[in-house]
């Protein structure tokens, strides 16, 4: 009976000795290390989005420009010959200046002639009168600029009939007949003129040749804007508020670049000539921030070392924190010492708000090997503060960098002599987030700077 007493005890006492120790090693998790594998490296994205943006090249006068220049052009004798009746003659000149109007995208011309009818030995006085002309521009696909001329009409009113020696004539249809050759005649030598005084394949030539070379914009900051164009269009002709335009635009990838002068790239030749189908005139500059880990960490460590954090009457102490990238996530590795001392591995999304200019990281959480540990050893580190903690403290405040980058964005649209007779203008109107992409040291945030910026031709 007492041996029997005696083995009792001695099976109870063993068996409150094992049931002590199983519940010291569970209330003290901490005292045996854990380490999570780290994360299977996954493939980074090689370039960001790229958005073609449109640099227009801009040929432009105003209706003064062409009235002078049409005065030039146009001889004092616009027509001289036969009419649709037999015999009989017109003489047309010139007797004043051209008056130019530009509107709802056609040019309208009024020409002072007098005009006068001949009939053997017989000739009417001249007439004072005006020829009204519509005349609209087209670029060809082999670059020349096509001026096709329209009759619209005289300004006063010709008498219905009229007559000249032995005829009756009707004066307004025969002027009316011969504006025909007047307006072939018009169009010929104005398309002549216009191709002389604005080649325009060679200032193209000219103009994607110049763009395609590393541009330098600000010296102090060693700025360069980088133009890479890809096809041009030709845009409707422009006749309105006085203003005469022939936009061509550059469809183009265009960054902006800090640092040593970017290599120039092998230059592309002229390519065809294209129709624009689409209103798109944005302008847009590429500017690429590069945010590194370290700097990152630099930041948030003093923060977050040697800190302790806490959850359910336990807490850990994070001994070392680093920060790099995988694929299109951030991996955060933390090594914690206290309740729980361990390596363990935790993802997020890094994320830019461009209204406050602040960079952070979202849905931090554990990785899968992490979190299957922990539930096995110490699911209550799961539910702890070191989630939010990490994501408070993993916060950068971008507005010193994007300041600069919109300064030098404004001096890209600015005034900027390209070469002789060829200069960029325009301006920033505004700057919107484009794309985020992880990298293994660093995270590439690019900008957009918008506007809407031509070369003009002078």
């Amino acid at each position: 009976m007492i041996y029997f007493v005696r083995k009792t005890l001695l099976l109870s006492g063993l068996a409150l000795l094992v049931l002590t120790l199983l519940l010291r090693a569970n209330v003290n998790a901490g005292d045996t290390p854990l380490s999570a594998e780290s994360p299977k490296d996954e493939a980074f994205r090689t370039a960001l989005k790229n958005e073609l943006s449109s640099l227009s090249v801009t040929i432009e006068a105003s209706e003064n420009d062409l009235s002078n220049n049409l005065n030039r052009m146009i001889p004092k004798e616009i027509y001289k010959g036969s009419t649709s009746t037999r015999g009989l003659t017109a003489l047309i000149l010139r007797n004043g200046p051209i008056v130019v109007n530009a509107a709802d995208n056609y040019i309208y011309l009024t020409i002072p002639v007098s005009m006068s009818l001949s009939y053997g030995m017989f000739e009417t006085p001249a007439i004072a009168n005006k020829l009204k002309f519509r005349l609209n521009a087209k670029v060809t696909p082999d670059w020349k600029i096509n001026a096709e001329v329209y009759f619209m009409g005289l300004s006063d009113l010709l008498a219905d009939n009229a007559g000249i020696g032995p005829l009756s004539i009707k004066p307004r249809s025969i002027v009316e007949g011969v504006t025909l050759p007047v307006q072939r005649m018009l169009s010929g030598l104005i398309s002549t003129k216009l191709n002389e005084k604005f080649p325009l394949k060679a200032q193209m030539t000219q103009a994607w040749n110049t763009v395609q070379k590393p541009i330098l914009l600000d010296k102090s900051y060693n700025a360069w804007l980088r133009i890479s164009p890809q096809e041009v269009l030709l845009y409707p002709f422009y006749a309105q508020n006085k203003r005469v335009r022939l936009s061509v635009a550059l469809k183009s990838y265009t960054e902006l670049v800090v640092g040593p002068e970017p290599p120039a790239r092998k230059t592309v030749p002229l390519p065809d000539l294209k129709l624009a189908n689409t209103t798109d005139r944005a302008f847009r500059v590429a500017l690429t921030t590069d945010l590194y880990y370290k700097d990152i960490l630099k930041i948030a460590l003093p923060l977050l070392l040697n800190r302790e954090l806490g959850s359910d009457g336990r807490s850990v102490v994070m001994k070392d924190l680093d920060l790099y990238g995988n694929g299109d996530k951030l991996m955060i590795k933390v090594d914690t010492t206290g309740d729980l001392d361990g390596i363990f591995y935790l993802t997020c999304r890094p994320a830019f708000n461009p209204q406050t200019n602040v960079f952070s990281v979202e849905d931090v959480d554990f990785d899968m090997q992490s979190r299957s540990l922990l539930l096995q050893a110490a699911d209550w580190f799961l539910h702890g503060s070191i989630r939010d903690s990490i994501r408070e403290k993993l916060n950068m405040d971008l507005t010193e960098r994007l300041a600069k980058a919109r300064e030098m964005a404004g001096k890209a649209m600015a005034r900027v002599n390209l070469a002789d007779n060829l200069f960029l203008s325009g301006s920033v109107t505004t700057m919107r987030l484009n794309d985020v992409m992880v990298q293994k040291d660093k995270i590439s945030i690019q900008i957009y700077a918008e506007g809407e910026t031509s070369i003009f031709i002078h």
